[in-house]
């Protein structure tokens, strides 16, 4: 059909006049960004006003046909080929009108990249389809570009829309098939879309069960991975926990078709999650490592994942049992190792924490090779974990001037520097005294089980082993000094602090018609107080400013305050 004779026809059965016909023309040219010709246009355009078509489709919609790196939100009628990556299972769910509708999802993917492509409703039948199965060449037409629920692009296929299985009159060769490819811990992103990797599993939690949403039940675990560049959490849903059944601390795994997701526990957090199609296989190598040597320990802070270093041990505590959520007790052994530059505690697990602690003694110099390092919100700076690749060698080593560990951030409740920043001077992240007054209601109050070693989420733990768990609050206001305001957080026993209550108390009431009051209860004794405040600040995309969490604050006494005022007049 003609491209005037398309117009005539829209005219006839719509109205429209030919110039308001030629503006629709342009703006959808605009919206596919050049990739569709002017009787393309015409065909989407008359489609989308229910003028009938049909009998052209083949023809026309070969002029919209994309890669998937073109694809654009609210892209309409797009023809796309592709070889299938992965696929996702089947899902039910119940419509508005009491129907069951049905929805799965595969991802494709050309030369240009992979995207998401979910089928609604009789669109699932093509699983019926035995070619339908990774590698197999498929083209779609007239699918529908929309956000997807994790963000990005999905093509959506629905009635109107068509897949066809190994296509004809696609040149085979310009899809190449999908080879797999390994991807490093450290490089993988959200972007990427289905990955795989592997490496060793240096954790595994058990399985927990918990209520859905829909009020089924549901359950899941999670093991954690190293390979040379780092480590990363892999959490497993429901059935497919069985594929870690057989799978133990210790062994070097491969694992196909996992989606990485920004972290639900930490920001700045990759996780990565198995779907149905993932597949886990136990591989016989040994994970190598390249060591990474700090050689000051103070270093050790500006440092992730893992490190080898050197020092003096300053201090061994006492060997403790430590009784997990299982109900296992094991060992747990901790110990500070220093250099002249600073100090970091080290701890040790199970059979671990039994050897060295009949064998290290104070004033040995060490060196500890791969040690895991991470944040300890609880000690305020980085602490090492001795784990199954790691090891600690007894060496000769003399330092005349060693550091000693300073107290714990809990042991110094009420001890303050004094040494106070300016809000608005704050330009970095670190550690900062500030004083101020809070101006902010309290509007919620939110809970979350720890871990009673290292204080983070239980979800988040990555202890060789999981202390019990704790409930514990989480409260944020505004604090304000003449410069300007920054949004504080406190948790735990900082919460408690403020508010004058324990989370479990208060816990209780949360679901209660009581919550509201007891919030403007809290608010009308918070709101008003001057206080001096320590703890991390750390930039936030969110807010696009500082924020910081509170290690201990402690309210101001205008008299101390006047006293010190007068002092450092004299002085």
């Amino acid at each position: 059909m003609k491209t005037e004779a398309y117009i005539k026809k829209i005219i006839e059965e719509t109205g429209l006049s030919k110039s308001e016909i030629q503006t629709l023309v342009e703006e959808k040219k605009e919206e596919l960004k050049g990739l569709i010709s002017e009787e393309g246009a015409l065909f989407v355009i008359a489609k989308e006003l229910g003028v009938d078509v049909a009998s052209e489709n083949q023809e026309l919609l070969n002029d919209v046909e994309l890669n998937i790196s073109d694809i654009t939100v609210n892209m309409k009628n797009i023809v796309l080929v592709g070889r299938i990556k992965n696929i996702n299972n089947v899902k039910s769910f119940n419509k508005n009108n009491g129907e069951t509708g049905y929805v799965g999802s595969f991802v494709l993917h050309d030369n240009t990249g992979d995207i998401k492509v979910v089928l609604w409703d009789n669109q699932v039948s093509i699983y019926k389809d035995e070619r339908f199965e990774r590698n197999e060449i498929v083209k779609i037409f007239n699918g529908s570009a929309k956000t997807g629920r994790y963000s990005g692009v999905e093509i959506h296929v629905g009635g109107y829309s068509k897949i066809s299985i190994a296509p004809e009159d696609v040149d085979h060769k310009k899809f190449p098939k999908i080879k797999e490819k390994f991807v490093k811990i450290q490089d993988i992103n959200e972007d990427l879309g289905s990955i795989s990797t592997e490496g060793k599993v240096i954790n595994r939690f058990p399985v927990k069960d918990f209520i859905r949403k829909d009020g089924q039940n549901g359950r899941v675990s999670s093991i954690i991975l190293r390979d040379s560049t780092g480590k990363i959490r892999i959490t497993l849903w429901n059935e497919d926990i069985e594929k870690i059944e057989n799978v133990e601390v210790g062994d070097f795994i491969s694992l196909t078709d996992l989606t990485p997701r920004k972290s639900n526990f930490a920001e700045g957090r990759i996780d990565v999650h198995a779907t149905s199609w993932t597949k886990i296989t136990k591989k016989d190598k040994e994970l190598k490592i390249e060591e990474k040597f700090v050689d000051k320990i103070e270093k050790l802070q500006q440092e992730k994942d893992f490190a080898t270093f050197q020092g003096v041990i300053t201090t061994i505590e006492d060997l403790k049992k430590v009784t997990l959520k299982s109900g296992d007790e094991v060992s747990l052994l901790s110990f500070t190792v220093s250099d002249d530059t600073d100090s970091i505690r080290v701890t040790a697990w199970r059979d671990k924490a039994d050897e060295l602690s009949k064998s290290l003694k104070n004033g040995e110099g060490v060196s500890l090779k791969n040690a895991a390092l991470r944040f300890s919100t609880y000690w305020e700076k980085n602490e090492a974990t001795v784990t199954l690749d790691s090891s600690i060698d007894k060496i000769d080593l003399k330092i005349p001037n060693v550091k000693l560990a300073e107290t714990s951030s809990k042991g110094k409740q009420g001890s303050f520097s004094n040494n106070i920043t300016e809000i608005n001077s704050i330009q970095s992240d670190g550690f900062f005294e500030i004083k101020g007054l809070i101006s902010s209601e309290l509007k919620n109050i939110r809970f979350y089980e720890a871990c009673t070693n290292c204080r983070r989420k239980v979800d988040n733990c990555t202890c060789d082993q999981k202390g019990d768990s704790k409930l514990t609050m989480i409260i944020s206001h505004f604090i304000e000094d003449e410069s300007g305001r920054i949004r504080a957080t406190f948790i735990g026993e900082a919460a408690e602090k403020l508010v004058g209550s324990k989370a479990d108390l208060i816990a209780k009431v949360k679901d209660t018609p009581d919550y509201e009051k007891l919030l403007e209860n809290f608010s009308s004794e918070i709101v008003g107080r001057d206080i001096t405040i320590k703890g991390r600040v750390k930039f936030s995309d969110y807010s696009d400013s500082y924020e910081i969490t509170a290690s201990d604050f402690r309210d101001i006494k205008v008299e101390e305050e006047l006293e010190n005022r007068i002092n450092e007049i004299i002085n």
